[in-house]
């Protein structure tokens, strides 16, 4: 490089007229100096050069050895992880198998529960309806024994409350429709007792009480054909009842109604005797004229309601048989007289 300047200045100084020494002398030192300055730089930039590819190298050796040890422990964390993956899943399997068992267990449980509790729900159930039922029973018991206290005391309105209140628990209770029936009669709701007997009659058709009370209230309604055809159906029954004497009873009802009133006084008469005369005594010891009482005391007065009154009256042990003529204005016969 040098000679090459050295030559390029030769050329310069034979082509060139040499015109002034220092002025060549003062050039060549300048071209020295800047040659002197090209080879300090040559030199620097291979310096630089140098330490620009050690650096290189250095950082390059850095870089690798750096991704190496990240791979190496991306390496080992990637295989470790891969294993716990694997154990992880072999024990997911593990406790999902273990799940499904505990969920077929539970199942079979909760079927067992399922049935546990339908069973113990009717046997509640059960329970409780029965409670229901006795419960149902004692209030009707003591509504029937009220609606009969009531009725022996003649407290008839609140016997009746009494009645239907007990008939919305049983509405089929024969005895406790007998008892309605008879609160009726005495309360002259005549339609409302026969309804109340055949109600009572259709629960228990053989039921002997509801068949005579059923035909003494037909004669209180005036159902004489109703009523005949009862005591034909039991013949038996009414013939036997009191010997005879609810049949007679009825017969006088009969003759009020077909106003024949001197059949009625003849019967009168022939109830009264010599060992009578002075004595009270009820006649029917098997049936209760308090019905057939209440009855005549609700008919509007007549000399006909008088007599028949007073026969009952004298049937129910409430007068003697002299007074039974004296209100029915008959004179003793002659027999009787002679004897007093």
């Amino acid at each position: 490089m040098r000679n090459l300047i050295l030559i390029m200045v030769f050329s310069l100084m034979t082509t060139s007229s040499i015109a002034d020494s220092t002025s060549i002398t003062r050039r060549f030192d300048d071209i020295e100096r800047t040659v002197k300055q090209i080879d300090a730089n040559q030199l620097n930039y291979r310096i630089e050069k140098d330490l620009l590819k050690e650096t290189y190298s250095n950082n390059y050796e850095k870089i690798s050895l750096f991704i190496t040890l990240f791979l190496g422990v991306v390496g080992i964390f990637g295989y470790l992880g891969l294993r716990d993956i694997t154990s992880i899943k072999k024990e997911y399997e593990k406790e999902l198998s273990n799940l499904r068992q505990i969920q077929s267990q539970f199942n079979i449980k909760s079927q067992e529960f399922d049935v546990e509790k339908k069973k113990f729900d009717e046997e509640l159930k059960s329970i409780i309806k029965e409670n229901e039922e006795q419960s149902r029973k004692i209030k009707f018991i003591e509504l029937k024994d009220k609606v009969r206290s009531l009725l022996n005391d003649n407290q008839l309105t609140p016997a009746l409350e009494f009645a239907n209140a007990a008939l919305l628990i049983t509405n089929n209770d024969v005895d406790l429709l007998n008892q309605k029936g008879r609160i009726l009669c005495r309360l002259n709701q005549i339609k409302e007792a026969v309804n109340a007997y055949q109600i009572a009659r259709k629960t228990n058709p053989t039921d002997s009480g509801t068949i005579l009370n059923t035909a003494e209230c037909l004669y209180f309604a005036k159902d004489t054909e109703g009523a005949s055809k009862l005591i034909s159906e039991h013949k038996g029954l009414f013939e036997s009842t009191d010997n005879g004497m609810l049949l007679e009873l009825f017969n006088i009802i009969e003759l009020y109604f077909k106003s024949e009133k001197d059949p009625l006084i003849q019967l009168a008469e022939s109830y009264v005797t010599f060992e009578n005369l002075k004595l009270t005594g009820k006649r029917m010891s098997g049936w209760d004229l308090t019905e057939a009482i209440y009855f005549i005391h609700h008919q509007p007065d007549s000399e006909l309601k008088t007599i028949i009154q007073n026969i009952i009256k004298y049937w129910n042990g409430q007068i003697t048989g002299e007074n039974l003529l004296t209100e029915l204005k008959i004179e003793l016969p002659e027999n009787l007289v002679e004897k007093k």
